[in-house]
């Protein structure tokens, strides 16, 4: 203990010893060079999806190019580059030599051949040997598949509309004018329908400050048409200087709070009236969108987000009853993540699939779209339906990434699954215990399985995507010369949240190099946002955050707090008006249950660092737990959410603005700093307003806490400046300043 002290006392000699980051791209280098094949390269289909091509490094350095015929899983040679070679050397290129082919592309076909891009050349290579020479510029017209390794086949959202737009009706009969208080429809007979803002005998009056935009969306029989009531509001300008370049910029920004633009869906009817959603069928908005006509000209469906991010969803007008109403909605009185897990996918037969968290979990509903109800649940149970990947209309089926399903797996893995639309008939496509990315061929018959974990490398495996049988495996990379230079892989752990309820997941990285006689401070390495998860789970040589800190004699560690996103909504919702919580309490829980696996780290040394939400985490850390984390780095941090954006806060804080917010600001609570706190902010951030940084820098002045802050603005520098080189090595230094180096156990 006298020791400890000791070191503690004289930081400065850890300056000298501590190792600087100019050594670590060679450490950088020596460790990448020692692995290959982390990435399946140069992958190729051909048109009909039955053949592909990629490029394998082998042990002794050179680069083969593969060909798999995916009928039967035969895996060959692309071809033999002596024969290549004489057979250029032949008919196309004289001094073409085996050794130097530079081939760069192949492009399998349908007919067996093989379209082949080299150092000076392009020809086809048919399976006789014999090759042709070809014109580089019809390469276009062979149709290449996309490129690349891990490509995530993504699919998309879609809502059918039947509107017309355009001043003209469908039918030619009438023609619309439109003013901000005023909307004229002429018929070719001469007819005439005004209808105004204020209203009438038989239509409601524009809420104040509304006026009417746009072009009309007509239904597709011309009796009806809707517009846009928009009441405008001016959105507060963020003043961004820079001092390198001598500018200073303004930008839109809106805070929490503030006024917002609204709109109003207005249906106009021929008849002489008009309808908008009065207040009591939709409260005050973040955005409505969309003014989409059913093909039977019945009915208009809009789409909304309510302000808070209370909810979102679908409202619909019936032109029969001329009455508004929520058709479809996702609505929780503390958030929905509506930018995060809102999906939609509008089928010909009127129906909807619809993601929604109603069971505590993420999961895919089919929707009956004319009257809102239910048919059945597409995917269910205690996991998390990640994302769509592709909707088979003719098959009914739905092929999806999915987390937690599998049991006795680290819940954040994704794997993929085809289900129905009637919710039978799940099939695991993805197998193997670890991350899985793919790429459909054309065709979608046949997929690149890629799947890794941050202690396993890279396995590729080629699978049928009607059941996800194996076809053959494609390689894998070696991580034997890697880890024979001393590099360790980050050791996964698990431990229990603060209440003995969920499982915490995080990765250890230890010190390099490593002394198992010698105790050693800790850093986390902290982004607790509620916009998703952040621990990472695929194979990786280096991460500065990880690899930079532990290079210099720290272990790195990195968790997933309660708050975070993809374990459900109780999970998640933890950080409702709580971000200040940032999973704190489980994360130490978490720190303490790892020492006892890992009892070289020195827990009485524990420091933090963070940037954005991570740098309001960072500081948290030593207002609410100064008595564990010691110290902390905090770049760009969000540290008042009154300050910050609009749109980023109010969807975990909510609206209108409460005395939360206030509880939640890291301002409020500067009288509490024990530790040191390394502050920086980017002078031309603008993403996080500098008012955050500069706000927090004078409540610690005010509270006499400024000796244990060292406060630096990066002059030109934006969002996340403390990241490049330079600041990288400061933040070290900090780090080695005030938490020391390894001691004797």
């Amino acid at each position: 203990m006298p020791l400890r002290c000791l070191w503690l006392l004289f930081p400065w000699v850890l300056c000298a010893q501590g190792p600087s980051t100019q050594v670590l791209p060679k450490q950088y280098e020596t460790w990448t060079r020692a692995i290959s094949n982390t990435r399946l390269e140069n992958v190729q289909w051909s048109p009909s999806g039955e053949r592909l091509t990629y490029s394998w490094r082998t042990p002794e350095g050179t680069t083969e190019f593969k060909l798999v015929e995916c009928t039967t899983g035969k895996l060959s040679p692309a071809f033999d580059a002596e024969t290549l070679a004489a057979a250029l050397r032949k008919e196309i290129k004289p001094k073409a030599e085996a050794s130097n082919l530079g081939i760069a592309r192949i492009l399998p076909q349908n007919d067996g051949k093989l379209w082949i891009e080299g150092n000076g050349f392009v020809c086809t290579l048919s399976p006789d040997g014999s090759v042709v020479k070809q014109d580089p510029a019809k390469a276009p017209e062979l149709k290449a598949a996309p490129t690349g390794g891990r490509i995530r086949s993504s699919g998309s959202t879609r809502m059918i509309s039947a509107s017309r737009y355009g001043s003209k009706s469908p039918d030619g009969l009438w023609q619309v004018a439109v003013t901000a208080t005023e909307v004229t429809a002429m018929a070719n007979s001469g007819e005439k329908v005004v209808y105004v803002s204020t209203g009438g005998k038989n239509t409601p009056a524009l809420p104040p400050g509304f006026a009417w935009s746009g072009q009309p969306a007509w239904s597709p029989d011309g009796k009806h048409f809707a517009l846009w009531a928009t009441r405008v509001v001016p959105v507060r300008k963020y003043l961004v200087k820079d001092s390198v370049k001598q500018t200073e910029r303004e930008i839109d920004y809106d805070k929490p709070g503030d006024d917002k633009t609204q709109q109003l869906a207005c249906v106009f009817s021929l008849s002489g009236d008009f309808r908008f959603p009065g207040s009591d069928v939709l409260a005050l908005t973040m955005n409505t969108d969309r003014l989409d006509w059913t093909a039977d000209s019945a009915r208009l469906r809009s789409t909304y987000t309510l302000r808070g991010f209370t909810g979102h969803g679908i409202l619909d007008f019936d032109v029969s009853t001329k009455k508004w109403r929520k058709l479809l909605t996702e609505e929780d009185p503390k958030f929905v993540y509506t930018y995060g897990s809102s999906y939609r996918y509008d089928l010909p037969d009127d129906t909807t699939l619809w993601v929604s968290e109603r069971s505590g979990w993420t999961h895919l509903y089919r929707v009956n779209l004319k009257t809102g109800a239910t048919l059945n649940a597409v995917t269910s149970g205690a996991w998390v339906m990640k994302s769509v990947l592709h909707i088979d209309e003719t098959a009914q089926q739905v092929t999806f990434v999915g987390l937690g399903r599998n049991l006795n797996e680290d819940p954040y893995y994704r794997q993929v699954y085809r289900v129905n639309f009637d919710g039978t008939g799940l099939v695991p496509l993805t197998q193997g215990d670890g991350t899985h990315d793919v790429q459909f061929g054309p065709g979608r018959q046949y997929f690149v399985d890629t799947y890794s974990r941050v202690d396993l490398p890279p396995r590729f495996v080629l699978r049928r995507a009607i059941d996800g049988r194996e076809v053959v495996q494609l390689g894998h990379a070696d991580d034997t010369k890697l880890r024979a230079t001393g590099w360790e892989a980050p050791r996964r752990f698990v431990a229990k949240d603060r209440a003995g309820k969920f499982d915490i997941h995080g990765v250890i990285v230890r010190p390099f190099p490593f002394d198992a006689q010698k105790k050693y401070p800790v850093i986390e390495y902290i982004y607790a946002g509620p916009q998703d998860s952040y621990v990472p789970k695929s194979f990786a040589v280096w991460n500065n955050s990880f690899r930079e800190p532990a290079l210099q004699n720290f272990y790195v560690v990195q968790i997933d707090g309660r708050g975070t996103w993809n374990r459900g909504k109780e999970f998640h919702q933890e950080a409702w008006r709580n971000l200040g919580d940032a999973g704190f309490p489980d994360r130490v829980v978490w720190l303490k249950a790892a020492g006892q696996v890992e009892p070289q780290m020195d827990l009485t040394r524990v420091g933090i660092f963070g940037g954005s939400a991570g740098g309001q985490n960072a500081v948290h850390a030593l207002l609410r737990h100064g008595d564990f984390y010691k110290v902390a780095a905090a770049d760009c941090g969000c540290h008042d959410n009154r300050v910050d954006k609009l749109w980023w806060n109010e969807q975990w804080m909510g609206y209108p603005i409460g005395p939360w917010y206030a509880a939640n600001a890291c301002l409020t609570e500067a009288s509490k700093l024990k530790g040191k706190l390394f502050l920086t902010v980017g002078e031309s951030d603008t993403n996080v307003d500098v008012k955050c940084s500069y706000d927090l820098r004078d409540a610690f002045l005010a509270a006499g806490k400024i000796d244990l802050v060292e406060f630096t603005v990066i002059p030109g520098g934006g969002h996340g400046s403390c990241e490049r080189g330079d600041m990288r090595e400061k933040r070290l230094d900090f780090f080695r300043r005030t938490l020391g180096g390894p001691l004797p156990r």
